[in-house]
């Protein structure tokens, strides 16, 4: 019985060319059903679960005649006019419909007995989903209900296209025109939503959200000298001197892939330069590693599974949910899975633009000096900040040149001379203060 059950289909504005009589009648039926038209239409199906011959109108029909806590998107709990104006919409859209829903086993009951949590699961999760598909996620409107009066907890759904922003091979703008939506984002879609319910998939987020502070710590305790390593200022000087004069300083921009391995190592520097930030690193990579290995478990027993559009009662997805039915599965394959590689991208970014706020912090430091001096002249504030950033580059280029020509033993004597000098220094600035 799976643990995680996914499900999604999808309805085209007109029956497809091959069927014919009362398929083709069947399949109009259908798409009145999920564009709100049909007296019963998915509104009433998601919200009442209950197939009434007619409802006073949609919004009764999704929120089970008031018995549940209603329609909710990523961000929270639909007004009536929010529902409204989606009844409006969908009604004259002719965007493909896509439909589903996500269930879960037994005991993650807890995990949603609120729609305050089927909303946040959906905001952690779904974006990501859509952002694997063709589809852009700021152009589709969606709407989902949380039905919690079963065991199994199951949040139904439903989304299309807000505009017709696709270009044919003609260059006509129009909606898209495909509804089936790739394994590979299905697979992701199940690990993420297993990372969001799991214990140790919180662990992991946890772990790295302490990283990123203690590493912030690190980087405020480097830019305001309190921390000092001769082989880290001398690779941040290097790196400042090479960053681009215009362009966003940001890790994933385009104008900063050249830099990204340099970035990387003073990122590295910056972690083994403190011992808390060291070993939050740590804990992150292994809390990181024991997600993916429950992951990889999870997948091995065929507990993430999918239905390919299929409309299911709350009885049928039990069933399923309980290893009952007859129903055929499909589960994720590990090979489509590159969920944790995007984790560690992600967390390689956040680290990145902690090197690069560091550098740009050192960077507004030099202007900040120089002002306090008294040079108020804008001109010759951008001429000293200048002269001071060759002298940095000249400097460092040196030092890395005398580096080069040392044995390993002759480097790492010659750094911790030099930081025994720097620390020496800032004793004495404090005996001059005190």
């Amino acid at each position: 019985m799976p643990k995680v059950l996914f499900n999604i289909g999808f309805t085209l504005p007109t029956p497809p060319s091959n069927l014919h009589g009362q398929k083709r009648a069947d399949y109009v039926a259908r798409r009145k059903f999920y564009d709100l038209t049909a007296d019963y239409n998915y509104f009433t199906y998601a919200l009442n679960d209950k197939k009434t011959v007619k409802n006073k109108d949609a919004e009764d029909y999704f929120t089970r005649s008031g018995s549940n806590e209603g329609l909710f998107d990523t961000k929270g709990a639909l007004s009536k006019e929010q529902v409204a104006e989606i009844k409006e919409k969908i009604a004259n859209t002719e965007s493909i419909i896509w439909h589903g829903f996500i269930s879960f086993e037994e005991e993650l009951a807890p995990a949603f007995d609120t729609q305050e949590n089927a909303v946040k699961f959906l905001n952690q999760t779904f974006n990501a989903f859509i952002d694997r598909t063709h589809l852009k996620r700021d152009n589709i409107c969606l709407y989902a209900s949380l039905h919690d009066d079963t065991d199994h907890r199951h949040i139904h759904f439903s989304f299309f296209e807000k505009e017709p922003k696709r270009r044919d091979k003609n260059g006509v703008l129009g909606y898209t025109k495909r509804g089936t939506v790739d394994s590979e984002a299905i697979d992701n879609y199940l690990v993420s939503a297993n990372m969001h319910v799991d214990d140790h998939g919180a662990e992991y987020f946890t772990a790295r959200d302490e990283a990123m502070a203690r590493l912030k710590e690190t980087r405020k305790e480097i830019k305001d000298g309190k921390k000092q390593d001769m082989q880290l200022n001398l690779e941040i000087n290097r790196l400042i001197a090479e960053l681009p004069k215009e362009g966003r300083l940001q890790y994933n921009a385009k104008n900063m892939e050249a830099l990204r391995p340099q970035i990387d190592h003073v990122a590295e520097l910056l972690i083994a330069s403190d011992a808390k930030a060291s070993q939050a690193h740590a804990e992150m990579l292994k809390q990181l590693a024991r997600v993916e290995k429950s992951v990889e478990a999870l997948v091995k027993d065929n507990k993430l599974a999918y239905v390919n559009d299929k409309r299911m009662s709350k009885e049928q997805i039990a069933e399923v949910m309980q290893g009952k039915s007859g129903i055929d599965l499909k589960y994720v394959d590990l090979k489509n899975i590159d969920y944790f590689a995007r984790l560690k991208d992600d967390y390689k970014a956040r680290v990145g633009n902690v090197v690069l706020g560091l550098c740009k912090g050192i960077k507004q430091g030099d202007i900040r000096d120089i002002k306090r001096r008294g040079k108020v002249n804008e001109k010759s504030l951008k001429i000293e900040a200048r002269r001071k950033r060759m002298h940095r580059a000249n400097v460092v280029g040196k030092v890395q040149r005398m580096l080069a020509t040392m044995s390993q033993g002759e480097r790492a004597n010659y750094l911790k001379t030099v930081q025994q000098i720097e620390r020496e220094q800032e004793f004495e600035k404090m005996q001059k203060v005190s």
